[in-house]
Parts: structure tokens; C-alpha cells; sequence
């Protein structure tokens, strides 16, 4: 099979320096089916170091970052106390885009655990207005990068719970119990579930 090379429609902006569409000149560009969105944030990563190349792995990240995702995620967790769940929602996914857009060479189990977190939090943030199908989808989410995590799975129960999917609520509760049978969260939804399943 020989070389291919596609050539694609481009140019740089002068002023902000971003790829973009050559024909309408957008960074996402429906009509032509384009997204540089990737390309332009890996270019400002580049450009926001201070070395001639990325730092090896097993450097620390700069604590800037991590600083103000803690900063969002306490200002998150204010709000939710005062039950102002909407600035809550607001904060966390705040913080969340900021630990999503982390250089590819900072640590990923970094950034997992960061937004695990926050995903909890906005998962929370979410049931408290009601929201249950986005707090399930925080949940999921949450499930799916850190499986060994009850609270992902209490979280997830909890939803399903809110919906009436009951038999699916008992089985994601059950399956956090694997991890950790003494989890008192799970435990006691669990108790729930049944005796809801129980009057049916």
C-alpha cells in the first residue's frame, strides 16, 4: 500500500495564531467538516511552556492549575452547602473543563482523580435539582474511569433510584459492594432498593 497525504483546507490565523477553515475561517467548521479544536489546543500547551520541549512524565505538573481546579471545586462545595446547587453545577464544571484540558504529558492518573471528584460533586450537584438523567450520566462517567470506586457506584445507584430503574439501581449498588462490602453508603441504599423492589 503506497503514502497517502490529504490535504486539508487551513490557514493561521495572524492574530490569534489558531488553524482554522481556509473558506469560512472557523476553528470548527460545520460546512466543511473540520475541527482543529485539538490541534490548537495541543499548539497553546506548546507555547505555555517554558522549556524548549515537554517536561518528562514523572515531573510534577505547575501547581497553578491544580490550585485553581481546588480553588473551583471548594467554591463548588460552598455553594452546594448553602444549597445554591445551580452555582454548585456551575463551579464544578468549571474545574472539570480545567482538569480535562491538561497537557497529554502531565501524569493522566492526575487528572483521573481530579475529575472523578469533580464528576462526583456535579453528579451530587445534579440529583439535588432534580436533574437525575445528567447526575446518572456524571455517574457513568465516574463508573467507567475508576471502577474500584463505591462512591461512583452509590452515585449511580442513587439515580437509577431517583428514575424508578430499580433493578438496575440494585445491581449498579451490588456491584460497588464487590469492591468494598463494608461501604456504609452502599450499603444502605441497598437496603432501600430492596424494600422499594420489596412493595412492588
Amino acid at each position: 500500500m503506497s503514502d497517502s497525504f490529504l490535504s486539508l483546507p487551513l490557514q493561521i490565523d495572524e492574530k490569534t495564531k489558531a488553524v482554522q477553515c481556509l473558506h469560512h475561517a472557523l476553528p470548527v467548521c460545520p460546512k466543511c467538516d473540520l475541527n482543529f479544536t485539538a490541534l490548537n489546543t495541543l499548539h497553546k500547551n506548546f507555547n505555555s511552556l517554558t522549556t524548549d520541549s515537554p517536561p518528562p512524565v514523572q515531573q510534577k505538573p505547575h501547581p497553578a492549575r491544580s490550585a485553581q481546579i481546588n480553588k473551583m471545586r471548594e467554591s463548588g462545595n460552598n455553594a452546594f452547602k448553602l444549597n445554591k446547587y445551580a452555582d454548585a453545577l456551575r463551579y464544578y464544571s468549571l474545574a472539570l473543563e480545567m482538569a480535562l484540558s491538561r497537557p497529554p504529558w502531565e501524569q493522566a492518573a492526575l487528572c483521573r482523580d481530579e475529575t472523578v471528584i469533580l464528576l462526583c460533586n456535579r453528579s451530587a450537584a445534579h440529583f439535588a435539582m432534580e436533574n437525575y438523567p445528567e447526575s446518572l450520566a456524571d455517574a457513568e462517567a465516574i463508573v467507567e474511569l475508576k471502577k474500584p470506586w463505591p462512591k461512583g457506584h452509590h452515585r449511580k445507584g442513587k439515580a437509577l433510584q431517583a428514575m424508578g430503574r430499580l433493578d438496575e439501581a440494585q445491581k449498579a449498588v451490588e456491584l460497588g459492594l464487590m469492591f468494598d462490602p463494608n461501604d456504609n453508603e452502599c450499603n444502605i441504599l441497598l437496603r432501600e432498593i430492596k424494600k422499594a423492589l420489596e412493595k412492588i
